[in-house]
């Protein structure tokens, strides 16, 4: 698995990696957002224009190395944007095959095209990219929907005593949504918001992570989701699955992949637009039962249809021919 590890970064290589051994699997990791000591000790004053090459250059020769020591028979590169065409040529001349997830289309969806023909075979979160990648002839991508870990997010049987919460970084989409929910008792967690005012019933506090994140979904009656790519892709965020496994009430604005993986009004509620946005939130904040029925039938539909083995064990298959 190349992937980022470290705590508070994206969790989806270790997960996916923790999913794969439990099919059966022996897993090595490389981090490739690992600098070397030498690098992570330059002060920032003293880094230059040539430091991020640097960086790049070391993290393509770490990765190198590792397949050289673990001899794998398939790597699999969660987005891995600073790993070159060379590298995965020489992943390929060792032997092994080569794949590629991206978990950041639709918006960063051109860097995914550049990088794309270089792997045997590549993945994407967003169905709706689909199209794109194949008029550009990367013929062998395939959609993989995100996931979540059950062990992290799951019930905890505390109080719902947080009305409503929004976890998630500020974007200026974001918060003209959230500025019009003045009139209503909404926390918000996460990078970039102590920056703005929201005035009114919006209360900002620190970014949370991990577990913190989990403890937030359910103390939360209702956890609001905003994408932030709204009119630009068909995806849906993590939240569509860290919400449901953690046994969760999850309202979101619709994006066409739900359709795919949750029945609304009985997995989770979507909303289209702020007007409807506001009766949702007035409907269900009056409503706590039937929350609470919905967040169980969702955590249910969850752990039976949208696990991490189920995800890696979907790669392996649209692999299988090359791994023969």
């Amino acid at each position: 698995m190349a992937c980022t590890c470290r705590p508070g970064k994206t969790k989806v290589g270790p997960d996916l990696g923790q999913a794969f051994a439990a099919l059966g699997h022996e897993v090595a990791y490389y981090d490739y957002d690992e600098r070397p000591l030498a690098l992570r000790l330059t002060p920032k004053q003293l880094r230059g224009e040539r430091f991020a090459l640097r960086v790049t250059q070391a993290q393509n020769q770490a990765l190198q190395r590792a397949v050289e020591r673990e001899r794998p028979r398939f790597v699999l590169v969660v987005k891995g944007f600073l790993l070159d065409a060379a590298s995965v040529a020489c992943v390929k001349a060792s032997g092994a095959v080569i794949a590629g997830y991206w978990i950041d289309d639709p918006l960063d969806h051109e860097r995914a095209l550049r990088l794309a023909p270089a792997y045997d075979v590549f993945f994407t979160n967003d169905a709706g990219s689909l199209g794109s990648y194949r008029e550009h002839g990367r013929a062998r991508v395939h959609h993989l929907p995100s996931s979540a870990d059950p062990q992290l997010f799951r019930p905890l049987g505390i109080p719902r005593e947080l009305p409503v919460a929004f976890i998630g970084t500020r974007t200026a989409g974001r918060q003209a949504l959230l500025e019009q929910l003045r009139d209503f008792p909404v926390h918000v967690f996460g990078p970039g918001w102590r920056k703005v005012r929201l005035d009114g019933g919006i209360r900002i506090h620190p970014p949370a992570f991990g577990e913190m994140t989990n403890q937030i979904y359910n103390r939360a009656r209702i956890n609001l989701n905003i994408h932030t790519w709204v009119g630009r892709g068909t995806a849906v965020n993590l939240r569509l699955f860290e919400v449901p496994a953690a046994g969760a009430f999850l309202l979101t604005d619709w994006v066409d992949e739900i359709a795919d993986y949750y029945v609304e009004d009985r997995d989770i509620a979507c909303y289209r637009g702020v007007d409807d946005l506001k009766r949702k939130l007035e409907h269900f904040l009056a409503r706590p039962d039937e929350c609470e029925r919905i967040a169980r039938r969702g955590r249910e539909h969850f752990l039976a249809h949208h696990s991490y083995a189920s995800r890696a064990q979907r790669i392996l298959d649209h692999a299988a021919d090359l791994l023969q």
